[in-house]
Parts: structure tokens; C-alpha cells; sequence
């Protein structure tokens, strides 16, 4: 049986909300204080402190690909505290597709995420979608 409150559990249900699209549910899932490490890649990433920045990233990143990026957990690998999860996504840009899975890092406090970090398979690929 598995409880709610595992950080595995924690990170599935993150990125469920995250394909609703309902950014503040979403925003119940993350710290005030959250520290959360994108890929430099575009003008809406890289290192963010706060809810309102990552709620804000997240909701650019939504507009820029009409709401096209899609994100899913292929796999996750946790303790009490911490989830490494790999991260199979997708979006539409200007009518060019991009894939590519990353490896994304999450420290949880309080059952809320304290701190992510993400890490890309390919981020040439990156740079050349959100450019």
C-alpha cells in the first residue's frame, strides 16, 4: 500500500495537476520559499526562489506552447524526504515538436516541495525549442 504522503506518490500527483493545467491547485503542492533549478533555456528558466516565480514559469511555459507541453513521470526512484524522477515530455512550438526526458530532483518538506532541480537528456535541444 502506498501513502499519500511518499514522495514518489507526492511527484505523481505534482505532475497530474500539472496536465490539468490549474495553476493554483498546483501551487498548493510547492513551498512559499521553494529554490527550484531550471535549464537556463529561454527568457521564463533557470534558478527561480519562490512560489510566484515557479507558478509563473510554469504558467509562460503553458502560454508559450498553447498548452501543448506535456509532462509524465516514467519512473521514480525515493526516500523519505527526496524523489529523483524521470520526466518524459513533450510540446508544440511554431510548428515544430519537441521530446526529450530529463531527470528531475525534488526535496519535500511538510509533504510540500522544498527545492527541484532538473536535469536534460539533450539541452541543445532545449535551447533550440524555447530560443
Amino acid at each position: 500500500m502506498t501513502d499519500e504522503n511518499d514522495t514518489a506518490t507526492l511527484v505523481r500527483r505534482f505532475y497530474a495537476l500539472r496536465r490539468t493545467g490549474d495553476l493554483d491547485k498546483l501551487g498548493t503542492m510547492i513551498r512559499d520559499d521553494v529554490v527550484w533549478r531550471e535549464p537556463e533555456v529561454g527568457g521564463h528558466m533557470g534558478e527561480l526562489h519562490g512560489l510566484a516565480a515557479v507558478i509563473d514559469m510554469i504558467g509562460r511555459a503553458l502560454q508559450t506552447t498553447g498548452g501543448t507541453f506535456r509532462l509524465d513521470v516514467l519512473s521514480t526512484v525515493a526516500t523519505r524526504s527526496d524523489c529523483a524522477a524521470v520526466i518524459g515530455w513533450r510540446a508544440d512550438k511554431g510548428g515544430r515538436r519537441i521530446e526529450g526526458r530529463e531527470l528531475a530532483v525534488f526535496r519535500f518538506d511538510g509533504g510540500l516541495i522544498a527545492e527541484a532541480l532538473f536535469l536534460p537528456e539533450n539541452i541543445e535541444n532545449d535551447h533550440a525549442f524555447w530560443a
